[in-house]
């Protein structure tokens, strides 16, 4: 699977905001040690969340976006990793059987 097709499948789907989705991810980041900073934003459909570690590596960033999807995932979850030079990109979309869902684009530097 590539970003394309999950984006396509996430048009199916009720991406829109949910504060209970934006509180828990931001409690969830505010607890994890190895973050230096992060933002979590909405827009058009999905949440825009960018994470600086306080160390960047793979598996740093491997740890807290799997931490992350146990924590916050609906029934069904689908996400694509990008490695760039400088970052992890991956984009996340889980969602219910009754097609509510969040999409997450998600750069851990």
């Amino acid at each position: 699977m590539n970003k394309d097709i999950l984006l396509e499948f996430s048009k199916n789907l009720n991406t829109e905001y949910e504060i209970g989705i934006w509180s828990e991810t931001t409690d969830f980041f505010e607890r994890q040690d190895n973050i230096a900073d992060f933002s979590v934003k909405y827009d058009d459909g999905q949440y825009n969340i960018v994470i600086k570690l306080k160390e960047f590596n793979l598996n740093t960033a491997k740890t807290i976006f799997a931490s992350l999807v146990r924590f916050i995932e609906y029934k069904s979850t689908f996400y694509v990793r990008e490695d760039k030079k400088d970052s992890f990109v991956y984009y996340l979309l889980s969602s219910t059987d009754s097609k509510k869902a969040f999409l997450f684009y998600v750069v851990i530097q």
